[in-house]
Order: structure tokens, then C-alpha cells, then sequence
């Protein structure tokens, strides 16, 4: 049964994921601005999960949030920043891993 959760849950995590980069590829931002969001998003939300029982634990947070958030988008989007331009590579990951603590710690303390 978890591990049907856990699909389930993916499945709606990555179909949101997807459709916020459709909201946001026409920015102007110099890094992609969905995957910044879907990261400081899902861990705010995943602030919350963790209090949740067993059950609500497999779909929302490894699922859901597994499957909307994205490391590997962040690790490319660092990596190609670094070559272009370092101010940028530090504000991008600076914004994206402290914020996505300190959202997490917000949500976990509520």
C-alpha cells in the first residue's frame, strides 16, 4: 500500500511541478524561476508533513513533495550559472538552499 501512495503521490507532484515551469518559462529571471519556487514551496509544505501520520507521510511528503521538488533541476541550473556569471550561482543557491531551511523551519514551527 505504500508504495502506491508513494506513486500516486508522484504523480501529482510532478504534473504540479510541470505546470508552475509552464506558468513562469516566459520570466525574464536569470535562472529558472520554477524550479526556485517548486524547492522553497515544497519545503514549506513539508514543514507541515512531518508532524502527519505514517500514511499522510508516504503520499504528501516522499509523493507529492518528492515528485514536485527538484534537486537535479537545482544542481543543473547551479552548475550552468557558475559557468556564466558566480554573483548569479550565489545568489541562486544561497536563495534556494537557506530559504528552502528557513521556509521548512517556518512550517515545521506553526
Amino acid at each position: 500500500m505504500d508504495i502506491l501512495l508513494v506513486a500516486i503521490g508522484g504523480a501529482i507532484g510532478a504534473t504540479g511541478r510541470y505546470l508552475i515551469s509552464l506558468l513562469v518559462v516566459n520570466t525574464n529571471s536569470p535562472f529558472l524561476l520554477g524550479a526556485l519556487i517548486v524547492n522553497l514551496v515544497g519545503s514549506f509544505l513539508l514543514g507541515f508533513t512531518v508532524s502527519l501520520s505514517t500514511n499522510d507521510q508516504w503520499l504528501l511528503g516522499t509523493g507529492v513533495l518528492g515528485g514536485f521538488t527538484t534537486f537535479s533541476t537545482f544542481s543543473v541550473e547551479a552548475a550552468t550559472l557558475y559557468k556564466k556569471s558566480i554573483p548569479l550561482f550565489i545568489v541562486y543557491v544561497l536563495l534556494t538552499i537557506l530559504g528552502s531551511i528557513l521556509l521548512f523551519s517556518l512550517a515545521f514551527s506553526l
